[in-house]
């Protein structure tokens, strides 16, 4: 299997557990929704800008032929495909948390 798509099967996974954790929250449903589709959206901006970067020449498509610059954004995106759901469902935990210290009668 084509290592792209190992890692399109790792982020997939990784959001859809984010995505569970979200869930989960009681939060109100549509801050469910912005926050779902905020950690689906981050991994997809990201694999979408780096594909166009590729196709467009601004990268290079291998790690050996990048030059450093190209590296720390490839690394970057790395870091982003990965922590971009989990920040989503940190930030719904974060939201969770205040919210009760704002009404705690709920």
């Amino acid at each position: 299997m084509p290592d792209q798509v190992l890692i399109y099967l790792i982020v997939a996974l990784n959001v859809f557990c984010q995505l569970m954790l979200i869930r989960r929250q009681k939060v109100a449903s549509s801050l469910k929704l912005k926050f779902c589709s905020l950690a689906v959206a981050i991994p997809v901006v990201i694999m979408l800008s780096m594909r166009l970067l590729i196709v467009s020449g601004t990268i290079h498509e291998y790690v050996v032929e990048q030059s450093p610059i190209e590296h720390y954004i490839t690394k970057g995106a790395s870091i982003l495909l990965i922590a971009g759901p989990w920040l989503v469902t940190l930030a719904v935990i974060i939201t969770r948390i205040r919210n009760r210290m704002v009404s705690p009668h709920h």
